[in-house]
């Protein structure tokens, strides 16, 4: 069996890697920089967006599409018409936007298709961490409570779901509680070994910051979603539990993990 993993050195791809070959199964990596890929794979060098040469052989893919919109999306998966497809999504894609427009574009081309709907990656938190070691983060809603889940244990999911028959599934994954974004970063400074505290940014600000990056509709849409989580958390899911085996990850641990 030989699979395809997109966004291979990015947070999650690196860990599904190392967990298909301690599963005994080939990586095949597509990677715009050959210099850094990992180990042990192999390596096809390109584009997401130009899958052609990186789709042939393979079995099943793992899909990170890291766009905020949809375009190019139907070029980018017609090589991989009728083969597994396992998608990193999002919650929101029941709702539309680019996750539910990548979601209907992959049913279009597999019946083999298995959706990770994560509610966000504890990862994202690496935003803050020059604020952080400054002993402040800034930035909108810190009661915002968030299921988010640690990248290894999406790829722990991924690789379960490229490795079984988890045919037409979407699965929930989230971390094993909602923590609020002021607790994340005083949980940052337990790791780092020195206070941190959360400074409230006015939201219109935030959008403005983020827009730059984003897109003003995408980062108004982001921080008006955190303002909703002050008062309904985030769901928690036990779907991690269910396909691995396995706990899912508290935000303690990843934050050890990254600022120790």
């Amino acid at each position: 069996m030989t699979v395809l993993v997109t966004g291979a050195t990015g947070h999650t791809g690196r860990h599904v890697v190392a967990g298909l070959q301690a599963a005994g199964v080939r990586p095949r990596v597509l990677v715009r920089d050959r210099a850094k890929a990992p180990d042990g794979v192999d390596v096809v060098q390109g584009d997401i967006t130009d899958t052609a040469e990186a789709a042939g052989g393979v079995d099943a893919v793992y899909l990170l599409w890291p766009f905020v919109t949809s375009d190019g999306i139907e070029k980018a998966l017609k090589p991989f018409e009728g083969k597994k497809i396992v998608y990193l999504s999002a919650m929101s894609a029941e709702h539309g936007g680019v996750w539910g427009d990548v979601e209907a574009a992959v049913r279009k081309v597999t019946g083999d298709w298995t959706f990770l709907r994560v509610t966000g990656l504890a990862t994202n938190a690496l935003a803050w961490a020059e604020k952080a070691r400054t002993g402040v983060v800034r930035a909108p809603y810190g009661q915002a409570k968030r299921s988010v889940v640690h990248e290894r244990d999406v790829a722990d999911v991924a690789v379960k779901a490229l490795t079984g028959d988890h045919k037409g599934q979407s699965y929930l994954v989230t971390g094993p509680e909602p923590v609020a974004q002021a607790e994340q970063a005083r949980l940052i400074g337990d790791a780092l070994g020195r206070p941190v505290t959360w400074e409230e940014q006015p939201p219109e600000e935030a959008k403005a910051q983020m827009s730059a990056y984003l897109g003003a509709e995408f980062a108004a849409a982001a921080v008006d979603y955190w303002a909703s989580l002050v008062e309904a958390p985030e769901p928690v899911s036990p779907d991690v539990a269910r396909v691995t085996g396995h706990p899912a990850r508290p935000f303690a641990e990843w934050a050890r993990e990254h600022f120790s």
